[in-house]
């Protein structure tokens, strides 16, 4: 009976293996790589690309994030990976990750393949192509502290059956520049087909790089390989050439030489495809890195790509990773590709498949608007996060040096401070409502300046001049539950949220706004509270529900899918409901809070993984590796939470802004002066809020790898509120 169910097995195994093989070989893909350019390059007027134009036209288009490489270089290989890789420092000769040979060729007189085994270990076998970098590679990229296996999806592609080539390389006269291999090799830097040798190249005396592709090389060695391959990964190679030397062109002459090199590459895969049956070859182009831009530019630095696969509708591209139409990264491609094919993802490839999404009008004006947007958000974006920390680090030196000067301090002073705090507690808000409707840069700054005095002024006026800070916290906390539940329209434009080209985040909440959330809501509670007291239980109750809906809100992965933020809410919160049952919390109240924190985050976790799967968040992701790899994956997020943390400690204007609040309580606190005593008695409920602050402050800045930017914001609130009512009461005259 065993030996019957064994035969049985084996043979259900064999058919469906037979039917997979059959399915993936009617399916054939060409990547093709034009390194160095932008949508802004290959839309322009004036560059005749038909060929490129056409597969937009007919395929998938969209903006890639391409900044999820480690360090210098590692475009390349992040593609190849599937995970954030990097490359080690390239000498003027050597560039360690394109560091790639021919059989034939010859490495110092040695033949490549005794080179190669020289340097890895590892025999060439059969192989054609060959990375001789690929232990410095290995090596480099060997303290990773998250999954990561260089040339993962070319191992991943030759274990089930498929063939991979690889033709091109961007050679300069001065280096080997052979960096697509890194797409197409194994695990142990091997390829199986193609040619990446001098012999593609021939000298062209009128370029300033003076060495250009041989098309008519470059295409037998294609249409060579274009039977037995299954992937043939092509370097176009020319727009890479005009990168290297466009550090010695003027601005003009070095747009004039990207353009004849795009008009080039078209051509070249032009000739390639040309006799291609389309019902069988789909077709990928990509860009792996941004490339430098000019000094008159200001360009968001995301990279075209564009899918075009037989039978599929044209439209635009999004992924899990990213959940914004037209978006994706470049860890993405790996998966696409082997989900192409029908070959399942690895573990180690955090990249997500990539899905085509239908628009109405044509996928090529849907990403020249949002490459305009992205472009205006970036401008922003960069002025704005220099801007508000120093705005803030000033306004709140200048109220602690006021509450310590007390009745000595001039009237015109006081108010004048007020007004600037009620500004800069207005400021995220501001940026929420002009993320509404596309505008030029200058006029996003124009908007958000005017709209920020408007909202300090019209919550001074209602108040009183008295509370003006409360109207900030409630509109933003407003604003942003609103735009979370909704469509998260204001969250995915404002300069002050995703930075996409920058590949922190692109959906949820991130560590700005979730702060700002944090702060705003005990502030706009202390406000709402300030002039009563709760009674009844039913009253406490509702407030905590509020608050835990929040930190709901805030974790979960449908909405806010931001653990670290959450837990450092329900922290702070925790400790905000705790004075709505007892006056003076002893340490055994703040430890329940804390127990009860841990195992709100664990809910969140457990109904995200319920609800969306194990592979649909990071989270879920996070737990796969947590059953997979015992404790190492908390380890892993736990150094690159503190690496990076502690490195913006040291470098950013936040950790600024974040001592100048911490200074506001402490004059606060140290000076007493008679005027916040009396004011803190008609407001019962801002000490617990900025308590909370405190605490959640803390918990932010150690839960989350950009901590000291929610910390910072987190503490403007607390602290501008203090200083705002302490500033607001009226010195006595002598």
């Amino acid at each position: 009976m065993r030996r019957t169910c064994a035969v049985l097995v084996c043979i259900c195994w064999l058919t469906a293996m037979t039917c997979c093989a059959s399915w993936a070989a009617d399916r054939k893909l060409i990547i093709a790589v034009l390194d160095r350019v932008t949508w802004h390059d290959l839309l322009a007027d004036d560059v005749e690309a038909p060929v490129m134009r056409g597969l937009a036209e007919d395929g998938a288009v969209g903006l890639m994030s391409v900044r999820t490489a480690r360090g210098a270089g590692g475009g390349y290989l992040t593609i190849g990976a599937g995970s954030r890789a990097s490359g080690p420092a390239s000498t003027k000769r050597t560039n360690v990750e394109g560091y790639a040979l021919q059989n034939t060729e010859k490495e110092n007189g040695v033949p490549a393949s005794q080179a190669f085994k020289s340097y890895t270990g590892w025999p060439a076998g059969d192989n054609v192509i060959l990375h001789l970098g690929m232990g410095a590679l290995l090596r480099h990229n060997s303290r990773a502290v998250y999954p990561l296996r260089l040339g993962l999806l070319g191992g991943t592609l030759r274990r089930a059956g498929l063939r991979v080539a690889c033709i091109g390389n961007a050679d300069t006269a001065e280096a080997i520049h052979r960096e697509i291999v890194c797409v197409a090799m194994d695990e142990q830097g091997l390829v199986q087909l193609g040619s990446v040798g001098s012999g593609l190249l021939e000298v062209n005396p009128s370029l300033p790089y003076r060495r250009t592709t041989n098309v008519e090389s470059f295409v037998s060695t294609f249409r060579r390989v274009a039977s037995p391959a299954d992937v043939i990964v092509l370097e176009l190679g020319e727009t890479s050439r005009v990168e290297e030397y466009a550090q010695l062109m003027s601005t003009s002459a070095a747009r004039a030489a990207r353009k004849r090199a795009i008009e080039r590459a078209d051509r070249l895969l032009g000739r390639v495809l040309e006799r291609l049956p389309r019902d069988e070859w789909a077709v990928m182009v990509l860009t792996p890195n941004a490339r430098k831009l000019d000094a008159d530019e200001s360009l968001a630095a995301l990279t075209p790509v564009i899918f075009y696969a037989p039978g599929e509708e044209a439209g635009i591209l999004t992924s899990p990773s990213t959940r914004r139409a037209g978006l994706v990264v470049n860890t993405d491609v790996a998966a696409t590709v082997l989900e192409y094919f029908g070959v399942e993802i690895p573990r180690d490839l955090v990249g997500q498949p990539m899905a085509r999404k239908a628009v109405e009008g044509e996928g090529l004006e849907r990403v020249a608007e949002d490459i305009a947007r992205h472009d205006v958000s970036e401008t922003a974006r960069r002025w704005f996060f220099r801007a508000v920390p120093a705005i803030s680090s000033i306004v709140l030196w200048a109220t602690a040096f006021l509450l310590v000067l007390g009745e000595r301090a001039p009237r015109w002073t006081r108010k004048v401070a007020r007004g600037l705090l009620g500004v800069a507690l207005s400021l995220p808000a501001a940026m929420l409502l002009v993320s509404l409707r596309p505008m030029a840069a200058y006029e996003v700054v124009l908007a958000v300046a005017s709209t920020s005095v408007l909202i300090a002024f019209v919550g001074g006026w209602l108040t009183g001049w008295r509370s003006g800070h409360v109207l900030p916290a409630v509109a933003v906390v407003g604003l942003l539950a609103y735009d979370l539940l909704k469509s998260q329209t204001m969250l995915l434009w404002s300069p002050f949220s995703y930075s996409a080209a920058a590949g922190a985040r692109f959906y949820g909440l991130g560590n700005e706004y979730a702060g700002v959330l944090l702060g705003a809501v005990l502030m706009a509670a202390a406000g709402l509270l300030s002039r009563r007291e709760l009674g009844s239980w039913v009253e406490r109750m509702l407030m905590a529900l509020v608050l835990v809906g929040i930190v709901a809100l805030v974790g979960s992965p449908t909405w806010g899918a931001n653990l670290g933020m959450a837990l450092g809410c329900a922290l702070g919160f925790g400790v905000f409901a705790l004075y709505l049952w007892r006056s003076r919390p002893s340490v055994g109240d703040v430890a329940v809070v804390l127990a009860l924190s841990l195992a709100l985050g664990a809910a969140t976790i457990a109904v995200g993984v319920l609800v969306q799967g194990a592979e649909a968040s990071h989270i879920g992701r996070w737990m796969v590796r947590l059953q997979a790899r015992d404790w190492t994956a908390m380890l892993e997020i736990a150094g690159r939470k503190l690496s990076m943390n502690w490195l913006l400690v040291r470098v950013s204007l936040w950790t600024g802004a974040a001592l100048a609040g911490l200074a506001v309580l402490t004059a606060a606190v140290l000076a007493r002066p008679p005027a916040l005593l009396s004011e803190l008695k008609e407001r019962p409920w801002l000490v617990p809020a900025v308590t909370a602050c405190l605490v959640g402050a803390a918990a932010s800045f150690l839960l989350n790898d950009s901590g000291i930017i929610s910390a910072a914001l987190i503490l403007l609130y607390g602290a501008g509120s203090i200083g705002y009512v302490a500033l607001s009461a009226a010195p006595k005259t002598t």
